[in-house]
């Protein structure tokens, strides 16, 4: 018993931040279809357990590269434009799946039309996916969700984010709405950063 105890310490404490081989893996074990540029997944109902098909507009597209901008001249630049271009698929994306008052966190809002992290981070790594599609982000990558356990970042709760990896450095950065109400900018932050326990809060408490 102990011994099983030891093991599984160890395996949640070495390398289990990836939940699957890869980003297409993942995507099948949520049951997600393709994600393309004419039509793709929104993901809720804690854990992704629901998706829905959402289409957007022209007109919808336009909100969405407005807010992104010209393409970025550097990886920096990029990421705070992959930020604020998250709130804008939130904004565009939220009434028409109905998440439009999605609160931030999993519990200060239940209920219909509230997301949990995995769905967050499930939306915001397909929304990025698209902007590669869409050729305006070229300094990054993106690859599956990522998690961090309680053992390692001192939270109570395990949480999961979308994960970025610079082209040049192969630095990875979390990529994190799910700390925001619907519409917001989402957080970059170095993972390293993020895994160990790194929370809105702390920059208020000057941590």
């Amino acid at each position: 018993m102990k011994k099983t105890l030891l093991m599984s310490a160890l395996l949640l404490s070495g390398c289990a931040n990836e939940l699957e081989p890869s980003l297409p893996y993942y995507m099948a074990k949520k049951n997600l279809p393709d994600i393309r540029v004419e039509n793709f997944p929104h993901c809720e109902g804690y854990g992704c357990p629901i998706h829905k098909n959402v289409i957007l507009n022209k007109q919808d597209w336009n909100k969405i590269e407005k807010a992104f901008g010209v393409k970025a001249k550097n990886a920096k630049d990029e990421r705070a434009k992959i930020a604020r271009t998250i709130g804008a698929f939130e904004r565009v994306v939220g009434p028409i799946t109905g998440t439009a008052d999605d609160k931030r966190g999993t519990f200060i809002q239940t209920g219909k039309g509230q997301l949990d992290c995995v769905d967050e981070s499930t939306n915001t790594t397909i929304y990025i996916t698209l902007l590669i599609q869409k050729g305006l982000v070229t300094f990054h990558t993106i690859g599956q969700p990522q998690v961090r356990w309680p053992i390692i970042s001192g939270r109570g709760w395990m949480h999961q984010t979308a994960v970025i990896t610079e082209t040049k450095t192969g630095a990875q950065f979390a990529v994190d709405s799910w700390f925001e109400d619907n519409g917001a900018n989402a957080w970059v932050v170095p993972m390293e950063t993020w895994r160990s326990g790194w929370h809105p809060q702390a920059l208020k408490e000057g941590n």
